[in-house]
């Protein structure tokens, strides 16, 4: 009987590990992002009528410098991404879709990327009419995911944040509309 509890709990061990490995492996990579994403807004509430100023910026936070692509643009295809979600948490969709494509990379072209020493951020605003944004009146969420918009090929052999890596995600920032 005590042999049969073993041998399960071994089996157990066995399937779990790679689970567990995988968890602290992510953990690890996570960590090592050498980059925040940090957004802000110029009001905390408005009504639909009202414009709203977003405020986004990529950091590094690493101890080494590090090139980001330097067209900080809207959309899936270039480096930020806006979500919004409702107070629920449920995602809300916006009266349009932003998509600025990136122009195409040039490995002649050196000024694609821009160098980020420690501690030092590159940043871009977005100005929009919060019916824009959100469909009516509630409590919302708004968050931005950075992600490379270029391959670190075109980096000129710099060390680049590009297409390979993980997307960077912000901190969330609240609007209420009333």
């Amino acid at each position: 009987m005590f042999t049969w509890r073993l041998t399960r709990l071994a089996i157990l061990g066995v399937l779990l590990l790679p689970s567990i490995i995988d968890v602290a492996q992510t953990q690890n990579r996570v960590s090592a992002i050498p980059l925040e994403v940090s957004l802000s807004s110029d009001r905390t509430s408005g009504t639909l009528g009202d414009s709203i100023v977003l405020t986004t910026a990529v950091k590094n936070v690493g101890s080494d410098p590090i090139f980001v692509y330097g067209a900080l643009d809207w959309g899936p295809s270039s480096s930020f991404f806006l979500f919004v979600t409702d107070e629920n948490g449920k995602s809300v969709p916006m009266s349009y879709f932003d998509d600025a494509l990136p122009p195409m990379p040039s490995k002649k072209d050196k000024a694609l990327f821009i160098k980020l020493n420690p501690g030092v951020f590159l940043g871009t605003n977005r100005t929009d009419k919060l019916s824009e944004l959100v469909p009516r009146p509630g409590t919302y969420y708004f968050q931005v995911v950075y992600h490379g918009a270029a391959p670190r090929r075109f980096a000129a052999g710099q060390p680049a944040w590009g297409t390979e890596d993980p997307p960077v995600v912000s901190n969330k920032v609240r609007i209420d509309v009333q």
